[in-house]
């Protein structure tokens, strides 16, 4: 599959935000991708599915590690990439469906593998810092938003993240630009270190799991909406403490196309 201008990134928060019929036809004209992330939001918040789920036809699943790791053995980026198309059971939209003992067991083994692993990742960059800014720029955490800003800018920079890149020893480094998985995967780390660096930056504000767990997720919709640089979102906040989805999308690729629009007024 080729990541055409018909793909779209959707997440959680937009399908739950949308009416059936207004997401039906997004994905009957579009290719909806869908991260690992999205199966364990709606797995794990059981009395949400029929919201979210409701009105969605077929769809992608986009494992990003399968999609990483390619890249690494090829030595090239992930342009094309056989997706498998996916449609919901009607079952699970029943009032009374619930995961079977190996489904519950699948989506255990991926909070025990993946997301424990990434909130305690993320707890120690709190603790340590982020990679890739001189001391001096890293002053910009204390200074008002127009000034963090400008530092998180600073991401888009393709020999910056290329540096990134080098310092976390990836081997094509030197080569990777915005067609790369991973040049979207260093970009959305960073900065989800300095956001935390700056929520965190003092003692008394204690990091919470909780709001970790929910960046952990987030993160994934990011990478792969940077990837194909079209995402949807409800999350459109334009506060920079909250550091919404639409705020980091666009902080990272302010010339990919943001579709909020498709929200309102139909979809309202």
């Amino acid at each position: 599959m080729h990541w055409s201008s018909a793909t779209i990134v959707v997440d959680k928060s937009f399908c739950q935000a949308v009416k059936a019929k207004r997401l039906a036809a997004l994905s009957m004209k579009h290719v909806l991708p869908f991260p690992t992330a999205f199966y364990y939001e709606v797995f794990t918040t059981p009395e949400t599915i029929r919201k979210t789920l409701t009105g969605l036809g077929e769809f992608r699943r986009a494992h990003l590690p399968s999609l990483l790791r390619r890249e690494t053995k090829s030595g090239a980026p992930t342009r094309e990439a056989d997706l498998p198309r996916l449609r919901i059971n009607p079952k699970m939209l029943s009032l009374d469906w619930r995961l079977s003992p190996d489904q519950s067991a699948i989506v255990e083994m991926h909070e025990c593998g993946a997301v424990k692993p990434s909130i305690d990742f993320w707890k120690r960059v709190i603790e340590h810092g982020v990679i890739g800014f001189s001391a001096d720029e890293l002053t910009a955490l204390e200074g008002d938003d127009n000034e963090f800003l400008t530092l998180c800018q600073l991401l888009r920079d393709r020999d910056r993240v290329r540096g990134i890149a080098d310092q976390m020893k990836f081997p094509y480094a030197a080569i990777i630009d915005e067609s790369w998985l991973h040049y979207r995967q260093f970009q959305t780390w960073v900065l989800q270190g300095l956001i935390l660096s700056r929520r965190y930056r003092h003692e008394r504000n204690e990091p919470s799991e909780r709001r970790i767990e929910h960046d952990v997720q987030d993160l994934e919709y990011l990478i792969l909406g940077l990837h194909t640089r079209k995402l949807a979102t409800a999350d459109t906040s334009l506060k920079v403490y909250k550091a919404s989805m639409a705020l980091r999308f666009k902080l990272l690729d302010p010339e990919g196309e943001l579709c909020r629009e498709l929200l309102t007024p139909e979809s309202a």
